[in-house]
């Protein structure tokens, strides 16, 4: 339950309306301190008494509106109920009660109060009637309490022509209160001084009804500093607090008796403490060798600074004599001092100073009057140019005595013949600090010239420092590149009919050796083709068919055919090349040409047989014209689908011929299905055959390693014949057992949890983490399988598994099993975890 208790000077409607946005009592003043009055059981909401405990709460009924507050009833007791009884708010002699009391056939109230001096005799203060249930009494100055009691008066009836009373009732139980619990008075503002870092708020001839004051300091008018109470003491109460300096504070306080608190005072006068100090020294230059100018950041509520200046860093703690100061009357943060001695180091320090005194010293900045300045620093827009470029030459001044430069003087040397050229500087303030340049104009110079050149630099006493590195810039001709396209016969290429093409780029000038190269082909337009596999790729304009790069320091020569590059029938395309030169530079050449040949498709095809001891495939693979003769100008590949519909190379790059086989050691065991691809070497136009698959039909699980395989080829046999070369060899397990199986998948994630944030935010890598575990029991007289499996056991490197599904992946692998004599079967465990392979 929320509620609220009454302090001095409080009000019901101004209680009510401060709480009506959050309990809505009403939609004005007036209905608002109604409802709060109702809440309460408040029959006069102008009676509310200090230390009085409010309810806030609006209850609302079942249908949610407001609900209807009953009123406190004593329909039984012969005695009223009193419900409120205190000091009236806004006075300090007044007090009130309300009571309750619901009889009927009540006339009025008899209300008797009585007040005591301190000597223990109560006198009547007042006997009076009212019909109200509540009444007000002003006790005299000197009484120190009061006390009250009521008694309802019954209207009266004839019984039997007598005049009688309905009921009788009884006196209240005597209230008493003590004025000594009238909360205190607001008292004046407190009075403050600031002595350095304390602040001291004080009050004197209190006579507030407090024995304690609490005071609140309040910094820049934005938030409290501090808070702290003091006691009473023979009419006065002080209080101190520490306080920082560039500040101003202002005081409030009040009054605190038996926990209850009275008005806050209003505020003192904002007083100011010392100025903070200056943070630093920005700036200390020499204006001339006697002379310098010194400027620092502004400190607030100052009136003035001052500066101190020595010889010697110690001198400023313990030779104050060797010390002389210069007083700035105002807040200006600029101080310039003359009379100083050339050559001399000086110490500079700075402080602030309002009324209040002074701030602590900035920190000690030091500068030497009339020194010559270091080596500049220097660099140069590029170290290579091209003749006829600008060439822009770059300085710093670096004063040691804070001084701006006032000219330079830059040295070239360019093929060993020296200038030497002086430079003013700029005059304006905002302008002779920044960086200077010189820029050299380098048409005059021929490619293989040379240009040495370093800058040294004077200050305020126009003596130059010492000179700045000297560096090195080369000037070249531009570099150059030829570019062309040719056919096999060196022609140059405009369209292309047929592979291969030629691409040939001349680097120059002679002076310069390439590098390396880039060279790109560049689609001019969007279009739909197939890969060197047969599957659908897409290329849009501006994407790059070819990207490759070449270190060679020689003429480039490229070959570009079907076996690199992929071009489209009548699409325009782009041969981009960039050179790099030894010099630095970079050119770059552009040419295009057109593809117009004639599409041949062609109509692959590959005789398989199955191989039940090894159980590998033999494929012979082969391209026929209509009259079923072997096609000139094709190579063939042989691609494997596997049972996710990817593919995996076989072999590529074969002849088309009648004696060339095909090893795939690997082939599903359900179903072996192949891809046979026939690629023109004349235009690289791609066909493809998918077989059918070739019905296996394998009921055992296969797990190969240690294997050795390749195509051979029959041409010196007979070619109806199948060869006798051995075309694979290794070692490999058949299980042909029921197997049990468990899988599971470790992503690869990463939960990072977030402050803020309820749940953790995951991040996928690539890998699955795909895993299984097998057990099967070996029959113990199988003596070929155990033997396969402990060899197995002891295989470090990956297998390949196939599963008669047509499932086939690459795996690393662990095998465990035990025997115990007198069992069947020999219980066997294999942990298989999935890798990346080959073929």
């Amino acid at each position: 339950m929320a509620t609220y208790t009454v302090k001095q000077g409080d009000t019901l409607s101004e209680i009510a309306w401060k709480y009506n946005s959050t309990y809505n009592y009403g939609s004005n003043v007036t209905e608002a301190y109604k409802r709060l009055a109702d809440i309460n059981d408040i029959d006069n909401p102008n009676l509310i008494y200090v230390g009085q405990v409010l309810k806030l709460d609006n209850p609302k009924d079942s249908s949610g509106n407001n609900a209807t507050v009953k009123k406190t009833t004593n329909t039984t007791s012969s005695v009223v109920t009193i419900k409120q009884f205190g000091l009236q708010s806004g006075t300090d002699r007044t007090v009130f009660v309300a009571w309750a009391w619901d009889k009927k056939n009540t006339e009025n109230y008899q209300v008797i109060w009585y007040y005591d001096t301190g000597d223990g005799i109560w006198f009547v203060g007042e006997d009076t009637t009212t019909t109200y249930k509540y009444h007000v009494y002003t006790g005299p100055s000197n009484a120190v309490k009061v006390s009250v009691k009521i008694k309802p008066i019954s209207k009266k009836h004839k019984v039997k022509g007598k005049e009688t009373s309905y009921w009788t009732a009884k006196w209240s139980t005597g209230k008493s209160y003590y004025f000594s619990h009238n909360p205190p008075t607001k008292p004046n503002a407190p009075t403050v001084t600031v002595e350095n870092y304390t602040l001291t708020a004080s009050l004197s001839n209190l006579d507030i009804n407090a024995t304690e004051i609490e005071f609140q300091v309040v910094k820049n008018d934005t938030g409290v500093s501090s808070t702290g109470k003091a006691k009473i003491v023979t009419s006065s109460a002080s209080y101190s607090c520490p306080i920082a300096a560039g500040n101003k504070y202002k005081v409030r306080c009040r009054g605190l008796k038996n926990g209850v608190y009275g008005e806050w005072s209003d505020y003192s006068d904002n007083y100011s403490t010392i100025p903070a100090s200056p943070q630093q020294i920005t700036s200390l230059k020499a204006l001339s060798s006697t002379s310098v100018a010194l400027d620092w950041k502004a400190v607030p509520d100052c009136t003035g600074y001052e500066v101190e200046y020595t010889t010697s860093k110690s001198y400023f703690d313990s030779n104050p004599n060797e010390v002389k100061k210069v007083t700035i009357e105002s807040v200006t943060t600029h101080a310039e001092i003359t009379g100083l001695e050339s050559g001399q180091e000086y110490f500079f320090r700075v402080r602030a100073v309002n009324e209040q005194g002074n701030s602590s010293w900035s920190g000690i900045e030091s500068i030497v009057i009339g020194t010559e300045p270091s080596a500049p620093t220097t660099w140069s827009s590029t170290t290579t140019v091209i003749s006829g470029e600008p060439l822009i030459l770059y300085w710093v001044h670096n004063s040691e005595d804070g001084s701006s430069q006032t000219s330079a003087e830059l040295e070239l040397i360019v093929d060993g013949v020296a200038t030497t050229k002086t430079i003013h500087n700029a005059t304006d303030e905002d302008e002779k600090d920044k960086t200077s340049s010189y820029t050299v104009d380098t048409s005059v110079y021929t490619e293989g010239s040379t240009i040495q050149w370093r800058v040294r630099t004077a200050g305020i006493t126009n003596v130059y420092g010492e000179w700045s590195v000297q560096r090195t810039v080369d000037i070249y001709a531009p570099a150059t590149l030829e570019l062309v396209v040719t056919d096999v016969n060196g022609a140059i290429v405009s369209t292309l009919n047929a592979f291969p093409l030629y691409v040939k780029a001349t680097a120059g000038p002679a002076t310069q050796t390439p590098l390396s190269y880039h060279l790109s082909v560049i689609a001019g337009s969007s279009y739909e083709t197939v890969d060197q596999i047969g599957n659908t790729k897409y290329v849009s304009a501006g994407d790059a068919v070819y990207s490759s790069y070449f270190d060679t320091s020689e003429e480039l020569l490229v070959e570009l055919s079907a076996g690199n590059i992929d071009l489209e029938n009548n699409v325009t395309y782009t041969v981009e090349c960039t050179v790099a030169m030894d010099s630095g530079l970079r050119a770059e050449a552009s040419t295009s040409f057109d593809v117009a040949w004639t599409d041949e498709l062609y109509e692959p095809n590959a005789e398989i047989t199955y191989d039940e001891e090894t159980y590998a495939a033999y494929l012979r693979p082969y391209c026929t014209d209509e009259d079923e003769n072997l096609v000139d100008g094709v190579t063939l590949a042989v691609y494997r689908r596997e049972y996710d519909g990817g593919f995996v190379e076989i072999a590529k790059g074969l002849e088309n011929s009648n004696s060339t086989y095909v090893t795939d050691p690997h082939p599903s065991l359900d179903y072996a299905r192949y891809r046979i691809v026939a690629t023109s070497k004349a235009t690289g136009a791609v066909s493809y055959y998918d077989m059918p698959g070739f019905p296996i039909g394998e009921p055992a699980i296969i797990i190969q390693w240690e294997e050795q395989w390749s195509s051979f080829d029959v041409s010196s046999e007979n070619e109806a014949d199948d060869s006798e070369q051995p075309a694979w060899s290794g070692s490999l397990v058949r299980l042909p057992y029921n197997v049990d199986t468990s899988e599971k998948a470790d992503k690869d994630v990463s939960l990072v949890e977030y402050i803020g944030r309820k749940r953790p935010v995951s991040y996928y890598g690539t890998q699955i983490g795909e895993s299984e575990n097998w057990k099967v029991e070996i029959v113990r007289g199988d003596l070929e399988t155990l033997y396969a499996l402990r060899r197995l056991k002891i295989w470090n490197g990956d297998v390949y598994v196939r599963e008669p599904s047509g499932n086939g992946y690459w795996a690393s692998i662990s095998v465990s099993f035990s025997q115990a004599h007198c069992e069947l079967t020999i219980p066997v465990s294999i942990d298989i975890v999935r890798v990346e392979g080959g073929v």
